[in-house]
């Protein structure tokens, strides 16, 4: 589904606000059918600082209009407040005492508008969000998670299995991911049968994309092996709480299953790694079937590239607080918050077959 920015905007709900003092500067910027990582490097470049020195809590939609909170060191409220840069607008800077974080956030109010919907549809897909609000929201990683051309989890499955050239060919296949000079510095490492050294060149926080990238696929996995029911556990799922993200085993389902009902809980699905608590049972079974299917194995997450994966646990559904459903002249309106990590395209999958068919 292919949106004009100004169709998909999106507002982050920060976790906390700026305490005023400190040597961080806090600041929202408003940006325009640009990537996060785009505007993270041009803001740097205006403030002469590097891009890796940029805080922020997670990467917006390029295709978009969205509002997002970044933060940097050793730069004033004053200098960041004056930067003046096509589709970015700087709305508020102020101090805090520490980089701002990926996470750090309480969630996405999205408004989203799909033009040339008929408005024949509008109380089927109320009804539909409605029970999206009532049972969850399937908790996957959206197609942006996997880059422009959809193999960024590839990439990161490659380099998890050390399979440097493979990895590489990826990357240099991709025209608007390298630079030239990258390039040749890749090749020359290739041409030398450096592969290893090859892949070192690929940027951390590129290679740590890959890799993510391919956790969230294996997770998307489990899921679709788990619809229609992420409410309903198993003995030995890891649950999760809504409330503060804790997690614990799930030794007798019938007991907890009352409180996956009332969204208190959720089952959860794995973004694997070294640490990442293991489920028992069939549930493991599950997950160590997908590995295996994969070919790969658990401790290979422990260190990939030089950089350590300790995985975690993802509740498998998200909670959905929806504002409203309209029917406006170009179409239908969208109007919803999600929590940290949430992905709205994931909403508008499921929306799919009232508002593709009805165009």
């Amino acid at each position: 589904m292919i949106f004009e920015p100004e169709d998909f905007i999106v507002e982050e709900l920060p976790l906390y606000q700026p305490s005023g003092d400190g040597t961080h500067t806090y600041f929202a910027i408003r940006k325009r059918n640009l990537t996060t990582l785009e505007a993270i490097n041009r803001i740097a470049r205006e403030l002469r600082v590097k891009a890796r020195n940029i805080g922020y809590t997670g990467l917006k939609d390029k295709r978009a209009i969205t509002t997002q909170v970044l933060s940097v060191e050793g730069v004033t409220p004053q200098m960041v407040l004056q930067i003046e840069l096509p589709r970015i607008e700087v709305l508020w800077a102020e101090r805090h005492d520490h980089k701002l974080r990926v996470g750090h956030l309480r969630g996405n109010r999205f408004e989203i508008t799909l033009r040339g919907v008929s408005s024949n549809v509008l109380h089927a897909v109320r009804d539909e969000m409605t029970r999206l609000e009532t049972e969850g929201v399937p908790n996957r990683f959206g197609e942006q998670r996997f880059g422009n051309k959809q193999d960024s989890h590839l990439i990161g499955k490659a380099l998890l299995k050390n399979e440097w050239k493979k990895a590489v060919g990826y990357v240099l296949s991709d025209d608007t991911a390298q630079n030239g000079y990258l390039k040749k510095r890749v090749k020359r490492e290739l041409e030398q049968g450096l592969d290893e050294k090859a892949v070192a060149c690929i940027p951390h926080r590129l290679r740590k994309l890959y890799l993510s990238a391919y956790q969230a696929f294996l997770f998307n996995c489990i899921v679709d092996k788990r619809i229609p029911n992420l409410g309903k556990l198993y003995d030995g799922d890891i649950a999760i709480k809504h409330s503060n993200g804790a997690p614990f085993l799930v030794e007798n389902a019938k007991i907890e299953q009352p409180r996956a009902d009332a969204f208190e809980i959720s089952p959860s699905g794995p973004i694997f790694g070294y640490k990442m608590r293991q489920p028992t049972g069939m549930v493991e079974d599950m997950e160590f079937e997908l590995l295996a299917t994969e070919g790969v194995e658990r401790i290979a997450f422990r260190r990939v590239a030089g950089i350590r994966l300790p995985g975690t646990r993802r509740p498998l559904r998200m909670k959905m607080e929806l504002d409203q459903v309209i029917s406006v002249e170009e179409g239908l309106r969208l109007c919803f918050t999600l929590p940290a990590g949430g992905y709205a395209t994931v909403v508008l999958d499921v929306l799919k077959p009232y508002t593709i068919s009805n165009k």
